[in-house]
């Protein structure tokens, strides 16, 4: 995974945001620098953390048939606070409690079978996001193993993941952009998630993006089926393979 970065040497570009931003340091380093996302590597996924809203902006796999398919159990696997980052940045479990919500795996557990530690990582509530639990438990864990199935079919590919906060009309006929937020954090509860795939060289195989809602478990999975540049659109992130 962090070879295929690294290669790239192109991540902000890719993802299309800064992770440290603010104004050029001067000759003497008089001018401050603000970190607008953290960025945290780890074993299953990679990942640039919203401090506003408190869960990742968007998640990276690599996902390979072998990944996939290994040992690791989440029996013993609880949600903690990520201690990568700042506490007054960080969602809690007080957040979810009572919240109504699922704790919703954006690199889902299913994918980090490649080891125990790896499987424990994307318990981490930076890699969380509340879900709609009909949605969480159903629909969404229906694209989860669907992506898997890619990967075996694929050989090799890679996955990018987060939530998105779309406009909707309104009696007044304006656009508003609203969501629910959570907890003592104000946890952001996205309106939408979306899931793009490219293959290990880099070419474009599926993206869509899903309401977090229940859905219905018959509904083909075509109906979400979209573009890359609708996906860029909607989360202000552009995807250069």
């Amino acid at each position: 995974m962090k070879k295929y970065l690294n290669s790239l040497a192109i991540i902000a570009t890719l993802l299309g945001i800064a992770l440290i931003s603010g104004c050029t340091a001067s000759k003497n380093s008089t001018i401050p620098t603000a970190i607008s996302d953290f960025r945290i590597e780890r074993g299953a996924y990679d990942l640039a953390y919203d401090g506003q809203h408190r869960q990742a902006r968007w998640v990276y796999e690599h996902l390979t048939s072998d990944t996939v398919d290994g040992a690791a159990d989440r029996g013993k696997c609880v949600f903690k606070e990520d201690p990568l980052i700042p506490a007054a940045l960080q969602a809690t479990n007080d957040d979810y409690t009572g919240s109504g919500f699922d704790r919703g795996h954006l690199c889902p557990a299913g994918d980090a079978r490649v080891s125990d530690k790896a499987m424990r990582e994307t318990f981490f509530l930076s890699n969380i996001s509340p879900q709609h639990p009909q949605f969480n438990r159903g629909y969404w864990l229906k694209l989860e193993r669907h992506v898997r199935e890619l990967a075996k079919k694929h050989g090799s590919i890679h996955v990018f993941t987060g939530g998105l906060y779309l406009p909707h009309e309104e009696a007044d006929g304006k656009r508003y952009v609203k969501y629910q937020v959570i907890g003592a954090n104000d946890v952001a509860v996205p309106t939408h998630y979306f899931k793009i795939v490219f293959s290990e060289d880099r070419v474009p195989v599926e993206a869509y993006i899903m309401p977090n809602e229940a859905i219905a478990a018959d509904t083909p999975l075509g109906k979400f089926i979209t573009t890359i540049e609708k996906v860029e659109r909607a989360a202000g992130i552009v995807f250069t393979p």
